[in-house]
């Protein structure tokens, strides 16, 4: 079984979970409304970085996660620039024990005036690619 969560403020990170999501034929969950997960092969985590680190509220649902909930995790998200959030979540994974994907994919989100239109259609179907890959689905 696969899962996606994810933090997002401005709604860009929201609509490449959605995307994820329709790929593997499940639903998106929002970190502020999931308790937990069990029994999960691949996590697909959606997140960004906001003021140099990921959303708190993602950080203590990884922070919560048991060696054994999840096989492994999955690492998505959009910014302004190309920073990805991948690094700070695999620090956060690594005293679990939780495998994290060494592929992440990133698409660069609109904010303010900068990358008006992102993600766009483009960017949703590569994300879908990506999951699909990595589910073999």
């Amino acid at each position: 079984m696969n899962a996606v969560i994810y933090a997002s403020k401005g709604g860009n990170t929201k609509k490449i979970a959605d995307a994820i999501a329709k790929a593997l034929d499940v639903n998106a969950r929002s970190v502020k409304e999931t308790n937990g997960v069990d029994g999960i092969d691949t996590l697909f985590v959606g997140a960004s970085i906001y003021a140099g680190g990921i959303d708190g509220s993602l950080k203590n649902f990884l922070q919560g996660l048991k060696s054994g909930s999840v096989k492994q995790i999955a690492v998505f998200g959009t910014a302004m620039t190309d920073k990805s959030a991948w690094k700070q979540i695999a620090e956060i994974l690594k005293p679990a024990g939780i495998e994290i994907v060494n592929e992440f994919f990133q698409c660069k989100g609109a904010f303010l005036f900068s990358n008006k239109g992102r993600p766009n259609t483009d960017d949703l179907q590569s994300a879908a690619s990506f999951a699909k890959r990595l589910t073999k689905v």
